[in-house]
């Protein structure tokens, strides 16, 4: 009688077991823990100077900043007035929706909110008609490309009822593609150029300052950007200006840099970077241009999410601490005046956001040359030794490749993948920045047909650009980024496939757009 009853109850549990099917508890998932000092440590490259000692924020520090709340963000429509005005009249009329306030349950139900977390905002400000005026006016002035009459770089959110707030510096932010045909691309190189709108934005507002204001401006502006650019263990002259930089040199830096690239925190105005490519990242071994961060799982992926929004501001370098009070001292938790240093990601939404990243797929390639072209290509492709770096199946030996300057030192050959060759493209961000290693890593090659434009800082614009050899000039104007104050001047390094004749490099060109 106990055996049937045993066996019975087993019946029992295997038939629910079935019936629940994927609809598993969130204690089943297996949730890497973030702020984990011993991963970090192996996470984290060291610096290109090996003096400097990196040292992140605790884990009691980390753990005690609040965590963000992710709401229902809705587009902003870039209608008439009126429209808009009946649009935000509607948004009012509605409940603020938590995503995270039912955990998921299905790995369908993580990706679905890791889109949300993606998606979602760390800046809010409350939404003005002054605002949606002049976001049209900057739309205009600042060449921001647009998708079918929306902004898809902020979003409107609603987080109490009769409230509609204006969000700003989510993920998608920096990582939605606007195509030539209107259509966007989520998780791709984005389009927004937020240094030129503040740029073109910060020229109007020093114009109309009065004279007697322009030193305090200065001060107030450099400090801001010494906080988001200075290595002061580093005495190249692009660290040395940033002691003394006026307002309107650095406006003039900032309207130089173009859609796709981005004067990132931890970069600086000559050394910005090419924004990357978030689609495919589950099958790349390093993530930045640099290699700054190790890749090795999905916990990697939310320590990389959690350190670029922008929690490494509140790193340590032997002592300078970016984001710090007199960059010395590291302000009380959640009370960091920089935005993204005072609170935190939840655990979930980390692990959302990595499932939904490691999701994310390529557009159809709308691309279509002859068979016989694309061929020639694929074998010239071989016969220049591109695979030896760009190694099919994934276009990339995933591999670091150390820049001139660098020596890589012995223990290194131990911890990473290293490639011991230099390409000899411009090594100052790997070397006179706080992102800097002295590496770059080799790039994939898959989805170049919608990126662009191309280098660890966007220098040229086009597959045909970066395969013309004019580009090795001094006397060469550069179709991408040009540094500010910079009329002419090489794009160096990369020399494999200049000496093509004309049909071999339009074969080569024709399959690296196909993959």
């Amino acid at each position: 009688m106990q055996r049937r009853n045993f066996i019975s109850i087993l019946s029992i549990c295997a038939f629910a077991i079935f019936i629940l099917g994927f609809q598993l508890k969130p204690d089943f998932f297996d949730i890497p823990k973030t702020w984990d000092l011993a991963e970090i440590k192996q996470f984290l490259l060291p610096t290109a100077d090996s003096t400097i000692a990196v040292t992140p924020i605790s884990e009691s520090y980390y753990y005690s900043l609040p965590e963000m709340k992710v709401y229902k963000s809705y587009p902003i429509r870039l209608t008439g007035l009126e429209e808009n005005r009946k649009y935000i009249d509607s948004l009012k009329a509605l409940n603020p929706v938590d995503y995270f306030q039912n955990e998921p349950r299905t790995e369908e139900d993580l990706v679905r909110l890791g889109e949300e977390v993606f998606n979602a905002p760390i800046g809010l400000f409350d939404y003005s008609e002054e605002f949606f005026k002049e976001l049209n006016e900057s739309i205009k002035s600042a060449e921001i490309p647009v998708s079918k009459n929306t902004f898809p770089y902020y979003t409107y959110v609603v987080d109490e009822k009769s409230k509609v707030k204006v969000g700003v510096f989510s993920c998608a932010m920096c990582h939605t593609r606007v195509m030539p045909d209107g259509s966007t691309i989520k998780g791709a190189q984005g389009t927004f150029p937020m240094d030129r709108r503040d740029g073109v934005a910060g020229e109007f507002f020093l114009k109309s300052l009065p004279k007697d204001k322009l030193a305090e401006i200065d001060k107030d502006v450099r400090t801001g950007r010494i906080a988001l650019h200075k290595a002061p263990w580093i005495s190249h002259s692009s660290q040395m200006e940033l002691d003394t930089i006026s307002a309107a040199r650095i406006i003039a830096y900032l309207k130089a840099i173009p859609p796709g690239v981005m004067l990132r925190h931890g970069s600086n105005f000559n050394q910005p970077t090419n924004i990357p490519d978030l689609i495919g990242i589950k099958d790349r071994k390093y993530l930045d241009y640099t290699g700054l961060m190790m890749h090795r799982n999905i916990g990697d992926v939310m320590r990389y999410a959690a350190f670029n929004q922008i929690l490494d501001m509140l790193n340590s370098y032997n002592g300078f601490i970016p984001a710090g009070l007199d960059f010395k001292t590291l302000p009380e938790p959640g009370k960091g005046d920089f935005i993204g240093t005072n609170k935190r990601y939840s655990e979930m939404q980390l692990f959302a956001l990595g499932k939904y990243l490691y999701s994310l797929k390529p557009p159809k390639n709308p691309n279509s040359f002859p068979a016989e072209m694309v061929k020639k290509g694929e074998l010239v492709f071989k016969r220049e030794g591109c695979v030896t770096c760009h190694t099919p199946p994934l276009y990339t030996n995933n591999k670091l490749t150390p820049v001139d300057g660098f020596t890589p030192p012995a223990s290194h050959y131990k911890a990473y993948d290293i490639f011991d060759v230099s390409v000899e493209t411009n090594p100052e961000l790997a070397l006179y920045t706080r992102r800097g290693t002295g590496y770059y890593k080799v790039p994939s090659l898959l989805g170049v047909w919608y990126r662009g434009p191309f280098g660890h800082s966007g220098n040229v614009a086009t597959l045909e650009d970066w395969l013309d050899k004019r580009r090795l000039d001094e006397d060469y104007v550069p179709t991408g980024f040009k540094p500010a104050f910079v009329k002419t001047m090489a794009v160096k390094g990369h020399e494999f496939g200049l000496e093509l004749s004309k049909e071999e490099k339009a074969a080569l060109i024709a399959f690296l757009k196909t993959l």
